[in-house]
């Protein structure tokens, strides 16, 4: 049994002197430009080398494919990011806007002015207000705010001290208004001729305000200002002055009321 191993041994021993003598035979066929890694002998195998450099040439394309379409999508988004964005025109922006709430009022001042429209600040460089309490008020500063830096106003307009005569002002706050899905704006109003202590008289502007505001499918309503002397009468007259004028309007708000129908339960009930 023991000189059974031993002749196994032996055989497996001078079998992988064999495999290593062949491979060393096969080394030396090896050319001598072939790179690192690069299989040794096929030369002995035709058929398996002429599908290795098939493969080889076709890993060679995609790779180059690869790296062009790469190359390509690098310098296009580089040329995009080098690009000036496109103005969007008006109409697209209209189009992106949220639909307008009819329910959602919100008050709107077109009494301001600068000296490029107006010749002259109006309403920004209205008096210091003072404290309701006489005994605190003393201790207040006095006099008029300063603009365009001092203004009469908690904050600073991102449009500056601006003229509400401006049309691309108007358009710009229609334009906010709406992308805020407000529908209705409340415009503060005096009847022809009248303004307050601070302002001018605003109601030639009503009509331009009334045409930007529908180009944006908003609503006007008005909020009469109290004025000296003001009545049942004036009012009367006020209302129906503003009905006569802008009542036909498409930008001018009319309150529907919405009907709904009773529960039949509820109707027979009340009968």
């Amino acid at each position: 049994m023991a000189r059974f191993r031993r002749r196994t041994c032996i055989i497996l021993l001078l079998f992988i002197l064999f495999i290593c003598s062949i491979m060393m035979a096969l080394k030396t066929l090896r050319p001598e430009r072939a790179g690192f890694g690069d299989p040794f002998g096929l030369g002995l195998l035709p058929d398996f080398q002429q599908r290795t450099t098939h493969l080889k040439k076709k890993f060679s394309v995609q790779n180059r494919a690869k790296e062009d379409s790469f190359t390509h999508t690098k310098n296009l988004h580089s040329l995009t990011m080098n690009m000036k964005t496109p103005m969007v025109p008006v109409g697209k922006v209209e189009q992106d806007l949220p639909s307008p709430n009819y329910d959602f009022h919100v008050f709107y001042y077109s009494w301001f002015g600068n000296p490029q429209f107006d010749g002259k600040y109006i309403h920004w460089n209205h008096p210091l207000l003072t404290h309701w309490d006489p005994k605190i008020a003393s201790g207040y500063p006095k006099g008029r705010h300063n603009p365009p830096e001092d203004i009469g106003s908690s904050f600073y307009p991102e449009l500056g001290p601006y003229s509400s005569k401006d049309p691309s002002v108007i358009e710009s706050h229609m334009k906010q208004i709406s992308s805020a899905s407000i529908g209705v704006l409340a415009l503060s109003w005096y009847p022809p001729g009248m303004n307050d202590e601070n302002g001018e008289p605003t109601d030639g502007l009503v009509l331009t305000i009334l045409d930007i505001a529908h180009k944006y499918k908003l609503k006007i309503t008005f909020h009469i200002e109290p004025y000296k002397d003001r009545d049942d009468r004036s009012m009367y007259n006020n209302v129906k002055y503003i009905i006569d004028k802008y009542g036909d309007h498409p930008g001018f708000y009319r309150h529907k009321e919405k009907k709904t129908a009773l529960p039949k339960k509820l109707l027979q009930k009340s009968l």
